[in-house]
């Protein structure tokens, strides 16, 4: 579990990154228990929780008061895991479910132990999973005190929401210091946030450009902004994405026997999608969308929900992109921990989908341990050849990067501004000022970074980017119309959804998946560059800024390595 953390995490570098993003300070224990894995003997599992911005505690929380919590096993023969990603992200030697149980799964034995020892201690189970890696439970305030040594407050939120976090680091039990990884849910907010960025409104005097034709490059203009964004064809033909092109036999590379998911808190109008694809005649060739409610699934109706606009935009990307994909759409209630680490855990144990996009993202100092948790699903989704994506963040640059993205485990999608040209060929890219970007202070840098990033201090991120500049956005559907604020919209929640377009598409060229996280795409880069310069692999950003960094030849902390041509890429992976 060690392999990536990073080395000499102090107290202030912590509190810095908390208080660069998140208004808050990172309680002197958090760090101190983060930089050791165990104080005092005692495996540490949940570190102390920091306020945030306009957070208030109001004291004790309530004995009775009942909590969710998912808890998450540690693998055995981590070593050996470690070893065989690393080499099979150059292999596609992926593992089945069968394999990855018999060789690294949670022992049955430790499984059942731990499941029990809940129950003694008065929770009730209320969910396992075959892979026997989390263990979701129920139990009130005081026998989360009790069982993990913690001390909770309730913290009012400035939605008016009252949440629940740990005041102190939480312990595995005695005993359970081996098999408990982490747990979940004892901090309840809302941890991170969709990541898409809207325009600004154009005034009047501005001139404007509704009634003028446009191709099927672009969608209509909306009334409410007076803009107009790229339809799926613009990306798919700047990024070369294999759907426009014809295999042998006129085999159509649209995803078709690919499987894509999303992670997100929200649900969408199948109207909403259905009038987008018809708009730009786009045929969805794949199976009816599926919806797996994980934890009873989002409270509110689309496109009621405030992240509908998110859900809506994810599904529209990715089935634009790649009509013929079977796309499984995993809806949590809300953006808490514990409701991520159960879908992570259901989409790495159920093994459907071949890429799964998380469009969202927060200051990965303000849950370090959280996001320790979080990558250890995704090393096991990457073991069985799955490509996770997460948005680098639309904040910019600075002290602070997003986690789920700062996981080496996860591809980082980083923000460009991209031009089109005739046909929608790629004409020119700029790094996209929102574009998040950093170096992590939770996890060291992954061994296929070293030599080719800027900063050898933790992991960098992002390590590719897409397009995410609002103003250079696409174009959106919501809620029945065109003429919404939404219309266009961009952030790098536009990103990754369109990177996990292109692997299904590659998915399907190769017959296999390519997997292999952020690995592959360093190991091409690193043997073979940029590509030609008449067919290249990536696109060098070398010109804008996201704040602290700037664009430039090779890699950076705004583009990482650049965006991808995948057609040409192929030939590389």
């Amino acid at each position: 579990m060690n392999k990536f953390l990073a080395a000499g995490v102090s107290s202030a570098m912590l509190a810095a990154c908390a208080q660069g993003s998140a208004g808050g300070v990172l309680p002197a224990s958090s760090a101190g228990t983060y930089a050791l894995s165990a104080t005092h003997g005692r495996s540490v599992v949940a570190d102390a929780a920091t306020l945030a911005a306009g957070d208030r505690d109001l004291g004790t929380a309530p004995p009775g008061r009942r909590l969710d919590i998912a808890v998450v096993l540690r693998y055995r023969n981590e070593v050996a895991l470690d070893r065989l990603v690393g080499t099979a992200a150059r292999g596609s030697h992926w593992l089945s479910d069968a394999r990855f149980d018999q060789r690294f799964a949670p022992a049955a034995a430790d499984y059942q132990r731990l499941a029990g020892s809940l129950r003694k201690a008065g929770f009730r189970v209320t969910q396992t999973y075959r892979n026997r890696t989390v263990v979701d439970a129920n139990g009130t305030v005081e026998q989360m005190e009790r069982y993990f040594g913690t001390h909770l407050d309730s913290v009012s939120q400035p939605d008016q929401t009252v949440a629940t976090i740990n005041v102190r680091p939480a312990y595995a039990p005695s005993g359970l210091g081996t098999t408990m990884l982490a747990v979940e849910g004892l901090d309840s907010r809302v941890l991170v946030q969709p990541l898409y960025v809207r325009v600004a409104p154009r005034s009047a005097s501005a001139g404007g450009v509704a009634g003028k034709a446009r191709s099927k490059l672009y969608g209509p203009v909306s009334s409410a902004t007076g803009y107009f964004g790229y339809g799926p064809l613009a990306f798919s033909t700047a990024y070369d994405l294999p759907v426009v092109h014809a295999g042998s036999g006129g085999t159509r590379y649209d995803g078709t026997g690919r499987t894509a998911g999303i992670v997100i808190d929200a649900d969408f109008l199948d109207s909403d999608v259905a009038s987008f694809l018809k708009y730009f005649g786009i045929a969805q060739t794949g199976p009816a969308i599926a919806r797996v409610r994980i934890n009873g699934g989002p409270a509110q109706p689309a496109p009621t929900s405030p992240d509908s606009v998110e859900a809506t935009l994810d599904v529209q990307t990715i089935l634009g992109n790649a009509p013929g994909v079977a796309l499984t759409v995993y809806e949590i209630p809300k953006l808490t921990s514990s409701d991520i680490t159960d879908a992570y855990n259901k989409a790495v144990s159920d093994d459907v989908v071949d890429a799964l996009d998380s469009s969202f993202g927060g200051c990965e100092a303000n849950f370090p341990s959280t996001a320790r948790a979080w990558s250890e699903l995704a090393k096991q989704g990457v073991a069985k050849g799955m490509m996770l994506s997460a948005s680098s963040g639309d904040g910019g640059g600075g002290l602070c990067v997003n986690a789920p993205a700062s996981s080496p485990y996860f591809v980082a999608t980083g923000g460009t501004s991209l031009q089109v040209g005739k046909g929608g060929s790629w004409s020119s890219e700029t790094g996209w000022a929102g574009s998040g970007g950093g170096v992590s202070i939770v996890f060291g840098q992954p061994a296929w970074q070293s030599g080719i990033v800027s900063d050898s201090r933790g992991r960098n991120v992002p390590d590719i980017a897409l397009d995410a500049n609002p103003y250079t956005g696409a174009a959106f559907y919501f809620a029945g119309s065109w003429n919404t604020g939404d219309n266009p919209l961009g952030g790098t929640s536009l990103a990754s959804p369109l990177f996990v377009a292109a692997v299904t598409e590659l998915d399907q060229v190769h017959g296999q998946r390519i997997g292999g996280s952020a690995q592959a795409l360093f190991h091409a880069f690193q043997s073979h560059g940029t590509g030609p310069a008449s067919a290249p692999y990536f696109h060098d950003i070398v010109q804008g800024t996201n704040g602290p960094y700037w664009a430039g030849p090779g890699y950076d902390l705004v583009s990482g390595i650049g965006s991808i041509d995948a057609w040409n890429l192929s030939g590389s992976l």
